[in-house]
């Protein structure tokens, strides 16, 4: 277990040794899942931080009429609940299935706590993935708001134009991941991508999409 600790960005910089010598002064404990069973339901408190020793967890909203989407995947060394365990609207948004066998780390507010009191490097790695939480949810909720696919994707790659400054953008995440940010399927984000290729507007190979006609995309982004 401390093995796969290492792993996980709450414990970087810390070697199993250390991290088992940190846990062994707090309560913790291990629950296991099979397949297609429910770790929690959308709407259930969150009392404890969740740490993903093994298996792959998803994340999906459930609809009324039982239709349910997909939000995201939480594989091994992500965290669960790090959002939410300290938040006075302490409850889970989607539901949690588990996609496979998983095991899971469960370590509460009160624990977590002491591990902050006691390790500041331990601190620093919580508020920086707190923080890395917050711009997550910003940048997902701005390109959310936009109207079209199309203009999600001219959003997003005129704000990295800004950012790294050339009309060639390397592209940090894949496809799904972006389209995970955008809030929309991954075919519906590749259609939309091969339409502007064919208009000219960009050209993409790998992980580099390039910008043809930045004054179209602003034009494009004003409809």
């Amino acid at each position: 277990m401390f093995k796969e600790l290492e792993n996980s960005e709450l414990f970087k910089g810390f070697d199993s040794e250390q991290i088992h010598n940190m846990l062994k002064k707090i309560n913790y404990k291990i629950e296991e899942f099979s397949k297609g069973e429910v770790i929690a339901m959308e709407g259930e408190n969150v009392e404890s931080l969740g740490i993903v020793l093994s298996g792959e967890i998803n994340v999906n909203k459930m609809y009324e009429n039982g239709k349910q989407f997909q939000v995201k995947k939480i594989v091994c060394g992500d965290l669960i609940g790090h959002g939410f365990v300290f938040s006075d609207i302490n409850y889970y948004s989607s539901t949690l299935i588990s996609n496979d066998y998983s095991k899971i780390l469960f370590i509460s507010n009160e624990n977590i706590i002491d591990l902050c009191m006691g390790n500041r490097k331990f601190l620093s790695n919580f508020v920086r993935l707190l923080s890395n939480q917050v711009i997550y949810l910003s940048e997902r909720l701005k390109f959310i708001s936009c109207g079209t696919i199309r203009q999600k994707i001219i959003n997003y790659l005129l704000t990295e134009y800004k950012k790294q400054k050339t009309l060639k953008i390397k592209i940090f995440v894949t496809r799904k991941k972006m389209a995970e940010i955008f809030g929309v399927t991954r075919p519906a984000l590749s259609n939309e991508m091969i339409r502007m290729k064919k208009e000219g507007l960009i050209k993409y190979k790998e992980d580099i999409i390039e910008i043809i006609d930045i004054y179209k995309l602003e034009e494009e982004l004003e409809k």
